[in-house]
């Protein structure tokens, strides 16, 4: 939590010595130490911190994400929640369908008893839609 406002107060404390050391002083000497100390002191850490943030989250998009079994039953349930949450909506049939195609998705990407749970609510939802079909079909 006081790693950010720490590297926020370093970023602005690097650009406004450089502008306030040649100003202050003629001397090359202290030119020389405020730009060592702006760029190896405070720019080379935000630096390795930036890079150290995108080597912790780094999802290439060239590869599906990998999703935990408990991520995946979070997911599984929100998508059970919003198949009964569809019941009095006008546009059921398209939300139907929208999760339908979500939860196939996540059976794509799940493995082992995940894949089973995924498998299993995309039939469900896919029987809902069947049947909210069937009962506009019939007049």
């Amino acid at each position: 939590m006081v790693v950010l406002p720490l590297c926020f107060v370093l970023a602005m404390f690097g650009p406004a010595m450089l502008f306030v050391v040649p100003r202050v002083t003629n001397s090359d000497g202290w030119r020389w130490a405020g730009v060592v100390l702006t760029t190896f002191v405070l720019k080379v850490p935000l630096i390795m911190l930036c890079f150290m943030f995108i080597k912790r989250n780094l999802e290439l998009p060239t590869k599906p994400p990998v999703w935990s079994d408990g991520e995946v039953g979070d997911i599984l349930q929100a998508l059970r929640d919003r198949a009964a949450a569809t019941a009095g909506e006008q546009d059921r049939a398209a939300r139907l369908a929208y999760l339908s195609r979500e939860a196939w998705h996540v059976a794509d990407r799940a493995s082992g008893s995940a894949k089973t749970d995924a498998l299993t609510v995309a039939l469900q939802i896919d029987e809902q839609l069947m049947a909210l079909n069937d009962r506009e079909a019939t007049p």
